[in-house]
């Protein structure tokens, strides 16, 4: 199976497509949020990382801390260049201390690969770009958690929690697939392609309502997550994006690309931006990078991170000026829409050095 047999069979099942994201209108007389919904992550795309350097390598690389990682984990991390400009941002699936994966969005990991092995010659790893050999799935909204736990039951022949931070891997049809959990409502499954819509089917007659790739955005967003695409790679530093605070970014681990500038903004506190959540009333959906003004003068304040529709309005993370926040001053996109700031789940100003 290849993607254009992949997007044949979801739309055989009710799939309507956009931008390459799968798509599927709402049940009748659904209006649960909290329903439990199967979601295609065909967007998101993933580098494997292998062999008996990877470890080393990419802890020499990323801004995260793999080796206090224990096997079969997962963290938030990036990839800076070494002005700490962010090139990626990824989960990264540490297997073992010798089998990695990142993911990403789809439309940043030819950039990401290109960098990560301009830095690999010296290593004995490999690196290759799986978004087409491996497919991703997700499961979100309320048991997504327990509903994984159900399928690495079946899969081991025994009861096999899945908790927060937690990866498995688990045979589907003696092929090798991967459960990671992200948080209590989001867990992605990785298999290979061929073995998707076998296992899409099961996983749909088991309850799962199949949903839209926006619902799986609009969770990330709700959880003050960030992603980094391809038109706003080497835009942020991590601080700017609250990296630091979801436990992407180690001041221990020692040297990494772009670890001095990191580190002096952490240390002296010259961080002058951070992440906001926030909304803006439904019209053209925002890219990322997008620019962000106040009125007087028209100054660029801020860059776009992510956006997705919501109903009647477009929810989105963005990097502002945190002054101007503070003072109250009118946020707002090129075309007019102002934000409307909204609350993250966590604290963004707390000091992670405490």
């Amino acid at each position: 199976m290849d993607q254009q047999q992949w997007q044949e069979f979801l739309s055989s099942q009710g799939a309507q497509w956009m931008d390459g994201a799968a798509g599927f209108p709402p049940r009748d007389g659904d209006t649960s949020s909290a329903e439990l919904q199967l979601i295609d992550l065909n967007p998101m795309g993933a580098i494997a990382v292998s062999g008996p350097d990877s470890q080393k390598f990419l802890q020499g690389q990323l801004t995260c801390d793999l080796v206090k990682l224990p096997d079969e984990h997962l963290t938030l991390g990036s990839h800076c260049n070494p002005k700490g400009r962010m090139i990626s941002a990824f989960h990264a699936l540490k297997i073992s201390q010798t089998e990695f994966v990142l993911l990403m969005p789809r439309d940043l990991v030819s950039t990401a690969l290109t960098t990560l092995k301009k830095y690999a010659v010296f290593f004995k790893t490999q690196l290759e770009d799986v978004s087409d050999s491996q497919h991703w799935l997700a499961l979100c909204g309320r048991d997504a958690s327990a509903a994984a736990s159900q399928l690495l039951s079946l899969s081991h022949g025994g009861s096999t929690d899945l908790v927060p931070g937690q990866l498995r891997s688990f045979d589907h049809n003696g092929h090798r697939a991967l459960a990671a959990c992200f948080g209590e409502r989001n867990v992605v499954v990785q298999l290979p392609l061929e073995q998707a819509a076998d296992l899409w089917l099961k996983l749909a007659g088991s309850g799962p309502a199949p949903g839209s790739y926006h619902v799986w955005q609009q969770q990330v967003i709700e959880a003050g997550l960030p992603q980094v695409y391809l038109s706003s790679s080497e835009m942020f530093i991590p601080q700017m994006v609250n990296l630091h605070l979801l436990g992407g970014v180690s001041f221990k681990k020692g040297c990494y690309t772009g670890q001095e500038v990191v580190a002096r903004m952490q240390y002296l506190g010259a961080a002058k931006r951070r992440m906001y959540r926030a909304r803006i009333d439904s019209g053209e959906l925002p890219q990322p990078g997008a620019e962000i003004f106040v009125p007087a003068g028209g100054s660029s304040v801020g860059n776009l991170v992510q956006a997705c529709m919501t109903g009647d309005d477009i929810e989105l993370l963005a990097v502002l000026t945190k002054s101007k926040v503070a003072d109250g001053e009118s946020l707002q996109l090129a075309d007019g829409r102002v934000l409307e700031l909204l609350e993250l789940p966590y604290d963004a100003d707390a000091d992670p050095l405490a």
